[in-house]
């Protein structure tokens, strides 16, 4: 428990100046690299024949569009190596394949319940004619075993090409487990003369294996590469307003409570209610047994108002209920976020999920801080984002309250019986670190993030404007649907600072079924991260960050 309780509070120092050079020499790296890698990628026939790709012909062709670094997880990035959460080791061999030249090799320890990946991503031009693509990678293994738990192992680099109209393929490059020496594996494609290559996403990793694995000389081979916009699609689903709260007495700096919940959870919002002294706007989904468009919701109606019984509700809580189209239909969350969002009334906005409590008179205990911070109280154009700090029972509190003010907490979490801890300070150190619970725990003033993450998912507080980003709703169902909106708050210029005396804690439930796919399906985990990737290089574009600017130079 204490080793735990240590390794939620480390948190890396780090100053803005150091970032913004960090940044700028990432940026000059992408430039140089482009300018190397695309006269020799537009020198290539555009008709090369996919079975003219031959070792010896690829051998020559100096059109490798991958790099070589890992993403500096401080900044806004697109370019290198990103690892969502397990670190993979680098390092440079002098020996691979008995080579004389040195090359960087990536390795991890593999563990049979979990994906151990790391990704890089390619956007390409839309205007960029690829009619071929190659791939390949060489990899060693020590003593790597497979689990009899574990029926569908994987030990592979995959490369998913996606097309204009959202379909895709992959190319494969399977490894065998054992001990072996680097071994090379390659593959390659054409591409259908009716499709658009538009985003190639590489991915690294092992699952359902115990041992180490190690990847070198990972080679993509299109013709032509440029940063490009990925359209985004949306979802399509009925809605209706259940009820509508009838609280009309809003202040100067009221604060509504959004979130989202699913029907299978909806006894979620009746523990909120009993603990949140404000306004609620909540988005409910209603999922559907039926294999064909479902639009039978009377019951569901009958049933959302027997649940939500307590009086509090009708009177603070404005509840929407999204009915799902048929069985199959992913988890929306995103777009039920921005549809309770859109309910809101009062000036400031706290967002959090069904699944957390927030801390006693949150409203008092957050209203002092925007009359000190700001001085004029009309400014629409606030960007500051307030970190309201996350923890979490280790075990569901069934009689226990939660912690009634901040002394009592920190009683909790130091208490050599301790049940409360930063949220995920184990499963994901990275989601919450920034906050500095160090920190925390002594200061009685607000205090800025010093080092963003690139997993950073804090729950805000947020000045409702015109100009607030909402959430990108291409994420439904598992995985970076919070931390890219915290990720374009931040290239849209927002000040994150944290509250000293407000809180929210998490309460333990069951893993849902796309929580599980997502943490033991690779193929699905890769879907998302091509979905992650996407929207960081569209963000980058619409605020000039980074390579993707446009801004004329000086």
């Amino acid at each position: 428990m204490t080793s735990r309780r240590k390794l939620a509070r480390r948190a890396p120092v780090c100053s803005l100046t150091a970032i913004l050079w960090i940044a700028f020499g990432l940026s000059l790296t992408s430039v140089i690299v482009t300018v190397l890698y695309l006269p020799t990628l537009r020198s290539q026939p555009a008709e090369r024949k996919k079975q003219e790709l031959k070792p010896d012909v690829v051998e020559d062709w100096d059109g490798n569009v991958l790099l070589d670094q890992m993403t500096d997880q401080t900044h806004i990035s697109v370019g290198g190596w990103w690892v969502p959460h397990v670190r993979w080791e680098e390092e440079v061999s002098c020996t691979v394949g008995g080579r004389s030249l040195c090359q960087k090799v990536l390795s991890v320890m593999c563990k049979a319940d979990s994906v151990r990946a790391v990704y890089q991503y390619l956007p390409i031009r839309p205007d960029t004619d690829i009619k071929t693509i190659y791939f390949s990678a060489r990899s060693a293994a020590v003593d790597l075993q497979s689990v009899d738990s574990v029926h569908d192992a994987d030990y592979s680099a995959i490369a998913m090409v996606k097309f204009d109209d959202g379909s895709h393929q992959t190319l494969r490059l399977d490894f065998p487990s054992g001990s072996h020496p680097f071994i090379a594996a390659e593959n390659d494609m054409g591409v259908p003369n009716n499709q658009k290559v538009v985003s190639v996403l590489v991915m690294l990793f092992c699952h359902g294996y115990m041992g180490l694995v190690k990847f070198t000389d990972i080679i993509l081979k299109p013709v032509g590469a440029l940063l490009s916009p990925v359209s985004a699609t949306k979802p399509t689903f009925h809605y209706e307003h259940i009820f509508n709260a009838t609280f009309t007495e809003y202040k100067e700096d009221t604060v509504t409570l959004v979130t989202q919940v699913s029907m299978d959870r909806i006894a979620m919002l009746d523990r909120i209610i009993r603990h949140w002294d404000g306004p609620m706007a909540v988005a409910l989904y209603v999922p559907t047994t039926s294999q064909k468009p479902d639009t039978n919701h009377d019951w569901k109606r009958y049933y959302i108002n027997k649940k939500l019984r307590h009086p509090k509700f009708r009177t603070f809580c404005s509840v929407l209920a999204v009915y799902a189209n048929v069985v199959n239909d992913e988890y929306p969350i995103n777009y039920l976020r921005n549809l309770a969002l859109r309910m809101v009334k009062s000036k400031y906005v706290f967002l959090l999920d069904a699944d957390f409590i927030p801390s006693p008179n949150f409203q008092d205990n957050f209203c002092v801080y925007p009359r000190v911070l700001i001085n004029d109280q009309s400014d629409p154009t606030d960007r500051t984002a307030y970190v309201v700090p996350a923890f979490e029972f280790l075990e569901e509190q069934e009689d226990q309250p939660p912690p009634q003010d901040k002394e009592a907490l920190k009683q909790q979490i130091f208490a050599d019986d301790a049940n409360i801890l930063p949220f995920r300070s184990v499963e994901s150190p990275e989601s919450h670190r920034p906050t500095d619970y160090q920190r925390w725990y002594a200061e009685e003033q607000v205090y800025p993030v010093s080092t963003y993450q690139d997993k950073f998912e804090p729950y805000l507080v947020l000045r409702m404007s015109p100009s607030l980003p909402l959430y990108d709703e291409r994420f439904s169902g598992y995985g970076m649907n919070k931390v890219t909106h915290t990720m374009e708050l931040l290239a849209a210029g927002y000040q994150f600072l944290v509250l000293p005396n407000v809180w929210a804690i998490h309460v333990p439930h069951r893993s849902t079924s796309s929580n599980i796919q997502f943490l033991q399906k690779p193929l699905q985990r890769l879907h998302n991260r091509a979905t992650r990737f996407e929207f960081v290089a569209d963000i980058m574009r619409k605020y000039q960050v980074g390579p993707c600017s446009t801004k004329p130079k000086r």
